[in-house]
């Protein structure tokens, strides 16, 4: 039996026209740059079973 696999999307509203972040930029300082920044944030999670 094939368990499915979730996938959670995430989608954020910033107060800014950009990031200060590069393609080397850790995930914890980009974290915290959308942390900092955020108006608003959905999020949607989908199953997918084979």
């Amino acid at each position: 039996m094939v368990r499915p696999h979730r996938y959670l999307f995430a989608v954020f509203a910033v107060d800014a026209s950009s990031l200060d972040v590069k393609a080397d930029t850790s995930v914890a300082m980009v974290g915290f740059n959308l942390h900092f920044y955020t108006l608003a944030k959905a999020e949607i999670m989908e199953l997918f079973k084979r």
